[in-house]
């Protein structure tokens, strides 16, 4: 199994490598140095295909290490997010091949954006699962991906990003863009890194509770003030306040009002029952956490990943979420959608019909063998 050295595309796949583990089956995680942690802290064992990176570092530096201004466009969002993931696979692929050569592997599981597992896959005649995460992404992205790994492709006789033999699509009906799915349906199972359970997450509570987070990357890539803004305008609403970001940011906050109960890191899962609405940037795990949990959500995605449009506008035409795309964001809008989304119990009942539409999904281990097919096709076996 092999993703980037990041939560939001490792976490997705690790059900699916415990419902591998629980049907006996031996699985590693080959990735880059950095998600040693996560992967150990997840039960699985571990094996690097190259030093310590960051996905930011990737992402926002060239070939010679030169950086690059961040779009503000969607379409090139997208195209620049598929030369960092094409990088990305640049970087990874001879430690990638030389981990397959040694462990021989019978199938290859990765995310979608793990350009350089299906290439291996491709070149050593192993067959390769694709595992989606969140609400999908515009294939387009792929375009640039290829493109920026030109090099490598042609060295091993390749003309373009090879196809996966089985695609895994978490993403339900009722949320896929209008081009359809892209493989066979799977039911998402939140994961989240190992965390104590809050003991309030259990106590009765008298005013409505919303979760804020806008993920990882982008507090830390300077998003800390939009955070600061929305800490001190949402208690206008007489709620409790969760704010969900890493611990290191907290302090960048600045002074928290009465109405914030916890901030720092908060195990989704297990919070978010426990809520009655969701502020957040529609990052793949968090929407579909929220999706899980049945609630209803107010997406302001933010100008960094691509994808976050297109997940937003897809939820907000389902019904149980609004979105914001001004930027910047302005305060007192977050207050009055979030009023809304309140007030009008049609979006928690939509958010409720998607729970249940998500409940009813194959799980992981359903779909366990329709990979072992895929194993025992492999020639030669």
């Amino acid at each position: 199994m092999s993703t980037g050295p990041s939560y939001g595309l490792y976490c997705p796949v690790v059900p699916l490598a415990w419902a591998l583990r629980a049907a006996g089956h031996d699985v590693l995680v080959a990735a880059p140095e950095s998600l040693a942690p996560m992967a150990n802290g997840s039960g699985m064992p571990f094996i690097p295909t190259y030093g310590p990176m960051h996905m930011r570092e990737v992402m926002a530096h060239d070939r010679q290490g030169n950086p690059i201004a961040f779009a503000r466009e969607e379409p090139r969002m997208l195209e620049q997010a598929g030369r960092g993931f094409g990088r990305l696979a640049a970087r990874v692929l001879p430690g990638l091949l030389d981990v397959t050569e040694k462990w021989k592997p019978d199938v290859i599981l990765a995310e979608p954006h793990t350009y350089a597992a299906g290439v291996v896959a491709q070149v050593k005649g192993i067959p390769w699962v694709e595992h989606g995460v969140g609400l999908g992404y515009f294939r387009e992205m792929d375009k640039s991906g290829a493109d920026e790994l030109t090099p490598e492709l042609s060295e091993l006789g390749l003309g373009t990003l090879p196809e996966p033999d089985l695609a895994l699509e978490p993403c339900p009906a009722s949320l896929l863009p209008s081009t359809g799915g892209h493989g066979v349906p799977m039911r998402y199972v939140q994961y989240d890194p190992p965390a104590t359970v809050p003991s309030w997450v259990f106590e009765e509570r008298e005013r409505p509770r919303l979760l804020l987070t806008l993920g990882t990357v982008a507090p830390a890539a300077g998003g800390a003030q939009v955070l600061r803004d929305l800490v001190g305008s949402l208690p206008a609403l007489g709620v409790e306040l969760l704010v969900a970001v890493a611990d290191d940011v907290v302090p960048e906050l600045g002074p928290l009002p009465d109405a914030v109960l916890a901030a720092g890191f908060l195990p989704l899962a297990s919070v978010l029952p426990s809520c009655d609405l969701v502020v957040h940037h529609c990052g793949g795990g968090t929407t579909m956490a929220a999706i899980l949990a049945g609630l209803p959500q107010l997406l302001v995605p933010q100008p960094i990943v691509a994808e976050q449009y297109d997940s937003a506008r897809r939820v907000t035409a389902y019904g149980s979420a609004r979105q914001l795309v001004d930027q910047p964001i302005d305060p007192d809008a977050v207050v009055e959608n979030c009023r809304a989304l309140l007030e009008d119990d049609s979006y928690r009942v939509k958010a409720q019909a998607l729970r249940a539409e998500v409940a009813a999904m194959p799980s992981p281990a359903a779909v366990v063998p329709l990979i072992e097919e895929l194993a025992g096709a492999r020639p030669g076996r």
